[in-house]
């Protein structure tokens, strides 16, 4: 107690607690300011371990193999037989065997298109989707033909065998598969007769009735293995022909990613020798068997 005056008595005011707390203020403010530098100092500097620059650089998808270079060779075709027409891949390595014959092939004059060949057939569920896409051309001004359409093993290889004998084995493996390698034998396939008219229709209508060009302008032979060739269309059905044509692929590409081979199937072509025609020379410019140039 202390004497205040005409006040009287008062509690003296107890300045620990206050004291206490100032020095614990203080206390956490030097922690604040120093003990973190300080430690920083003190301790060893933890750096986390470089990642290596190799690791850091995105890597190839390894779901599947890269599309091949074109070469030559025989490997069997994994989607080989007459039921795999959507997805069978035909090139300069990949064949079809001497054996492979659809048996539903009718004249392609069902459609209701002229023929240059009167012996040109194609398989029949073909037929309904051909006969719209020339009605189709008509509707615009524009006649097609068809120059050639199956061919089977027998008939490939005399057609390949001319051109060697016409254009020599570089020219000729440009422009002509050899047997078993050609998309005719599937029975799918047709070489229409066109104009430039014709040509520009195809290209830009072609799909909507399913069908593709199999070597187009841009991208033969590079990423197709054949030389450009405006006539050649390869049925694949309208849904199928939409989906290569919105994929901006070569149907060889198209085929690679979506029907691809099995893990462990061999694609590197076996180098194989250089055939020796059988028939004479001819003139050049010598329509094939057909009547039409010759034609993968």
């Amino acid at each position: 107690m202390a004497w205040q005056g005409h006040r009287g008595y008062t509690r003296q005011r107890d300045m620990r607690l206050p004291t206490a707390f100032l020095v614990f203020s203080i206390g956490v403010l030097i922690w604040v300011l120093v003990g973190p530098r300080s430690l920083a100092v003190q301790a060893p500097v933890n750096t986390p371990t470089p990642i290596a620059a190799a690791s850091m650089t995105p890597q190839p998808s390894v779901t599947e193999p890269p599309l091949p270079a074109c070469g030559i060779g025989d490997i069997a075709a994994w989607h080989g037989k007459t039921a795999d027409w959507q997805t069978t891949l035909l090139d300069t390595t990949f064949e079809l065997s001497s054996s492979y014959a659809p048996t539903d092939l009718v004249p392609v004059t069902q459609a209701g298109i002229r023929s240059n060949d009167e012996k040109a057939e194609v398989r029949a569920f073909v037929i309904d989707d051909l006969r719209q896409l020339t009605q189709a051309a008509a509707g615009d001004g524009v006649t097609l033909g068809v120059n050639s359409a199956y061919r089977s093993y027998a008939e490939q290889a005399v057609t390949y065998d001319q051109a060697l004998g016409t254009s020599g084995p570089v020219m000729a493996a440009l422009a002509v598969a050899k047997p078993g390698h050609s998309e005719h034998q599937l029975g799918t396939a047709i070489d229409f007769a066109v104009n430039d008219a014709g040509d520009a229709w195809l290209q830009a209508n072609s799909w909507k009735y399913g069908f593709i060009g199999s070597f187009p302008p841009d991208t033969s032979p590079a990423f197709t293995c054949y030389k450009y060739e405006r006539w050649h269309y390869r049925y694949f059905g309208r849904d199928t022909a939409a989906a290569i044509h919105d994929s901006g692929e070569t149907t060889r590409e198209w085929l690679w990613v979506n029907a691809p081979p099995p893990p462990g199937y061999p694609i590197a072509p076996t180098p194989a020798p250089v055939p020796t025609p059988s028939v004479a020379p001819t003139a050049p410019g010598t329509a094939a068997p057909g009547g039409t140039a010759a034609s993968p």
